[in-house]
């Protein structure tokens, strides 16, 4: 029902301004960075009237670099060309009769490019929205210079990162998480922790899309996110160093250099990080018997200090053969390892709050997680621009070793401490090969089609032992040693097609995806097969209205359950509350809409959307009691899961003084858990808050603040509470900016922490966690180097895509 009226509000607002539609010229063309080749998205383009320079039509570049300019008058104007950090180009334009008027590429030019040094003279816009499409520039956020990519994606319109360092989008944690447009094993089991490690001033930008095309993969409930590393492409000798240091004896810092005399570009990247984290945790739990009275309570506090630290290297290089071929070569080594010293105290009471057991457990735990992965491409450029043929080959591996050492002590009733340990071993092998052709089949239409074949192979294996009091030493314990291998192959073949009609345009697409999943219990001697094909469709439909843009489309799809999720052997970290995956559980099928509307102009831009995603076999965590003391918790199917949500991206500057992004998303959930035993539905409205603003004191001195707030989100079974933090950074340029000098604060007020509840025929219980997030630094960036000039240089062509 939704989705009819949003298709007839469509059509009714396309209709309303065709009519008012006036006859005149249509002016289109494509914006590129001279230097690089590369489109310029988000350019501003306005067409002045000569002889008194007013201003009769603006818009602004699409992410291939080009505009469109409509209902244009007879007469001469000036076409200028304008982006932060770029000169101006300025065009003549001459309107006769003609209806359509192509000016071609328009380059142009950094305002770095002719200068012997590298300096900063000017800077991109730290975010940049479209209706379905957001680019966040991580260089231009003071905050990124001493954080991690957690800290980073807080500020990005509608994903959230919690206190534990998972990442949702638009109110799931379903997300697509790609590291330069390809699958990680770094964004498996372990992201979480990853992400709170890996070091921002590492990342060029971090795209998100909502609604991806049939081009894209399918996977993840609500979108894409696709974390790009810095690649430098400018010519010459350039560099820069940065090193900050932090409360609580945190430190990092990172070198990176390229060198590009013409047709090669060589590229390298080092980052180190040593942090300091301490975790505070606090359950309390009310056991209920069948009648629903208090049977028994528990408590449990627990304080987890770690110190991880991590390095990451990224090496690369480029070269153009000729003007119509290029290949290139890349890797990434990223290496994280942390001592856990948890301590965890269990307190039981009767029903009469009269003590009936104490004792604390405490872990060491030495973990270890190296990971590398190397991408080699060739591409082919036709003599028609735009007309490409590309062959990517990525291969990646991780090797985790988690090596757990237990040790119960026994206060009441007073008894002997025990022993146990569990090493658990992770290895993950990822392949993708890409085959990607595009042909812009006429000046309003394109065709894309290719292949994506992914291939993964995981081992996990968990040893358990237990110490023997009879035997004076460690034994295997069969029940907490188990292995388990998953294979999972996706053949993917797609097409879309693309055409626009004046004011209109539309992109559909198709993706056909066999998928065989294995997966094999070596322990019980037991298969796990799940072969299936789908299909899923995509359609974009657009309609440009002066400086604004309406935009309808639909997506179908899916969310696979990891090798993790179907594991059936339970993780034995705390005995009385484990963890398991569940073989049974089927991937989820959503259907995605989203209606939006984006208006623009030199100051300002507001960005409204509106989304609904119906979920099949939705995933959802789900507690239960094994026996009188012990819980599992695993993951279920919902009967159905439905969002409805609208997103407000609003974007202001004033002058060179001030600019800011605000964004907001408020959602309606409808749960239907009666699949599994609880109330046929529920249904809660929640919403998310980001705040972004940069203040300019002068040409070399600048102060970020940022927040974000996120209120109580429903589950099944209870409920989780709202958060809100407050960040802070301020920048000094010195040495004509070749150096600048940054302090960041991170939750300013100390207001993170995480609460839920949880209600069920059998407990209650509140959870509370805290960590030391605030954060102190203090770092200085140094940039150097030289430009190599070259008259007759061949430009390399890059894919910034995913």
């Amino acid at each position: 029902m939704l989705f009819k009226k949003i298709i007839t509000f469509f059509s009714l607002t396309i209709v309303s301004h065709q009519l008012f539609a006036q006859a005149g010229t249509i002016i289109t063309g494509n914006v590129t960075d001279k230097s690089t080749s590369q489109a310029v998205e988000f350019a501003t383009i306005q067409l002045l009237k000569i002889p008194d320079s007013s201003a009769a039509k603006s818009t602004v570049t699409d992410k291939k670099g080009k505009f469109i300019l409509e209902n244009i008058e007879p007469g001469n104007y000036l076409l200028r060309c304008s982006f932060i950090g770029f000169s101006n180009t300025d065009v003549p334009v001459i309107i006769g009769k003609q209806a359509r008027l192509n000016l071609g590429k328009i380059e142009i030019l950094s305002l770095t490019a002719s200068m012997k040094e590298v300096t900063v003279t000017g800077k991109k816009a730290v975010l940049n929205t479209s209706i379905d499409r957001k680019v966040y520039n991580v260089t231009q956020d003071i905050m990124a210079q001493s954080g991690t990519a957690s800290d980073v994606l807080k500020n990005i319109p509608s994903v959230e990162v919690d206190i534990d360092g998972n990442v949702s989008l638009r109110g799931s944690e379903a997300v697509l998480i790609l590291i330069n447009g390809r699958p990680s094993p770094l964004m498996g089991k372990t992201r979480a922790e990853v992400l709170q490690q890996f070091p921002a001033n590492s990342i060029e930008r971090i795209e998100v899309i909502t609604n991806p095309s049939a081009k894209y993969r399918p996977d993840g409930t609500s979108g894409i996110i696709n974390i790009v590393l810095k690649k430098n492409v400018k010519t010459g000798w350039n560099g820069n160093v940065i090193a900050n240091v932090g409360n609580r004896s945190r430190y990092n810092g990172s070198v990176g250099l390229n060198y590009k005399p013409g047709k090669l570009n060589v590229f390298g990247n080092y980052s180190y990080r040593q942090d300091s984290r301490n975790r505070l945790n606090n359950t309390d739990r009310e056991y209920l018997d069948s009648t629903g009275n208090t049977a028994s309570y528990y408590t449990e506090n627990n304080q987890s200090p770690a110190r991880p630290y991590s390095h990451l290297i990224t090496l690369g290089s480029d070269y153009q053969l000729n003007s119509h071929n290029s290949f290139g070569i890349s890797g990434n080594y990223h290496y994280r390892k942390q001592v856990k010293n948890d301590v965890t105290k269990y307190v039981f009471y009767d029903k009469n709050y009269i003590l009936s057991g104490n004792y604390d457990r405490l872990r060491y735990d030495p973990e270890i997680e190296k990971e590398s992965d190397a991408t080699a491409y060739w591409q082919h450029n036709f003599p028609k621009e735009d007309h490409e043929l590309r062959f990517e080959l990525n291969v990646s591996g991780s090797n985790e070793v988690e090596d757990n050492h237990y040790t119960n002590v026994n206060y009441y009733p007073v008894s002997f401490s025990s022993f146990d340990n569990t090493v658990i071993r992770q290895i993950n092998h990822q392949q993708q090969l890409n085959i990607e052709y595009t042909n812009p089949l006429s000046e309003n239409s394109k065709l894309e089609a290719g292949y994506s074949g992914s291939f993964t192979q995981l081992d996990m294996n968990f040893y358990g032992e237990y110490y023997d009091t009879t035997q004076h030493k460690f034994v295997k314990d069969i029940v907490k040693s188990n292995q388990f291998l998953y294979k999972e192959f996706i053949h993917a073949f797609y097409a879309t097609y693309q055409h626009s009609y004046e004011k209109f345009g539309y992109e559909i697409g198709l993706r056909a995806e066999p998928v065989n999943i294995n997966g094999n219990l070596v322990t019980k001697d037991s298969l796990i097969s799940n072969n299936y094909f789908k299909i899923f469709p995509t359609v974009h439909l657009s309609y440009k209205i002066r400086n604004s843009e309406l935009q309808l489309n639909y997506s179908k799809r899916v969310n696979r359950a990891e090798g993790d999720d179907l594991n059936p052997f339970p993780e034995y970290r705390d005995p009385r509350n484990l963890r398991a995956g569940n073989p049974r559980l089927l991937p989820e099928i959503i259907h995605s809409v989203e209606f939006g509307y984006k208006w623009q102009n030199k100051n300002f831009s507001f960005v409204p959307s509106l989304y609904y995603r119906y979920k099949q076999n939705g995933f959802t965590t789900v507690t239960i009691p094994l026996n009188d003391t012990v819980l599992l918790t695993t993951q279920q199917n919902l009967s159905n899961d439905q969002y409805a949500g609208l997103e407000l991206i609003f974007s202001a500057k004033a002058g060179k003084f001030f600019s800011a992004n605000l964004s907001s998303n408020f959602f309606y959930e409808k749960i239907d858990a009666s699949s599994l035993g609880y109330s046929n539905r529920k249904s809660i409205v929640s919403m998310s808050l980001n705040y972004n603003s940069t203040f300019v004191f002068s040409p070399t001195t600048f102060l970020q603040l940022s927040c974000n707030y996120r209120s109580a989100r429903l589950t099944p079974q209870g409920k989780t509470f709202g958060t809100f933090v407050l960040n802070a950074g301020m920048r000094q340029d010195l040495l004509k900016k070749k150096m600048s000098v940054i302090l960041t604060i991170s939750d300013l007020f100390k207001t993170l922490q995480y609460k839920t509840e949880l209600n069920s025929a059998y407990l209650n219980q509140t959870a509370v966690g805290k960590r030391d997030a605030q954060i102190f630094y203090l770092g200085i960036s140094y940039r150097f180097g030289k430009a190599v000039k070259k008259s007759n240089e061949v430009k390399l062509q890059f894919d910034n895509n995913l």
